[in-house]
């Protein structure tokens, strides 16, 4: 399968520093700590590594089986909002060759775009077709996706946010296709190998059987 798939996952993102369309600066606070609070905290330290590496454990147990897949609910009669000149101050987004993420509700079937969703994360996956994809590989992305969107739970809502995820996930790809979970679609309209150049395998005979 070398289709354009996407995958939708809802946000928890910061958006408290936006006003207008523009971020609000704060004034940074110091902090400061006494010598009994230090004392405590020192006291405190050796529990809190127990339950840190508790916390560990159980993250290598979540990528073992991959963060469960929590896609928005399906939408009716979606109509593009704020796409005129006046709220370009509200298109958030990352743009990389395989990777694209809108802070947006796009309609899936009518490519709708609605962005006053702006709770919603809409990630479009190798919108050139560059690499075949299974079910199974994609769903692996959009796991990993997920994984990510919950990772930066509370962070500021920004391009800045968008671009450390969707940089990842390139990183992810690159790691399926050096383990040969997925292959260079040979059927593209461009080949231009973006990832390096692909491995052809041979067999007994000396014949090509496999790109990767």
């Amino acid at each position: 399968m070398a289709a354009i798939s996407s995958y939708m996952a809802c946000t928890k993102f910061s958006m408290s520093g936006w006003i207008g369309g523009k971020r609000e600066m704060r004034k940074r606070n110091p902090f400061s700590i006494s010598a009994q609070q230090q004392q405590a905290a020192e006291v405190q330290e050796p529990q809190e590594e127990k339950v840190q590496e508790e916390q560990e454990v159980q993250k290598e147990k979540m990528k073992q089986q991959g963060t469960p897949l929590r896609p928005v609910e399906p939408q009716v009669n979606v109509k593009s909002k704020n796409m005129s000149r006046e709220y370009g101050g509200q298109w958030l987004s990352s743009v990389t060759r395989h990777v694209r993420i809108y802070a947006a509700y796009i309609d899936p079937v009518t490519c709708e775009f609605d962005q006053t969703q702006m709770d919603k994360l809409t990630l479009i996956l190798d919108p050139t077709e560059e690499f075949v994809w299974n079910s199974e590989t994609c769903n692996k992305v959009y796991s990993y996706f997920q994984e990510l969107v919950d990772h930066y739970e509370g962070a500021p809502l920004t391009e800045y946010t968008l671009r450390l995820i969707g940089s990842d996930i390139e990183h992810y790809i690159r790691k399926l296709l050096y383990d040969g979970e997925i292959k260079y679609n040979m059927n593209a309209r461009v080949l231009n190998f973006s990832m390096g150049k692909p491995r052809v395998l041979f067999n007994h005979d000396g014949q090509p059987q496999d790109v990767q």
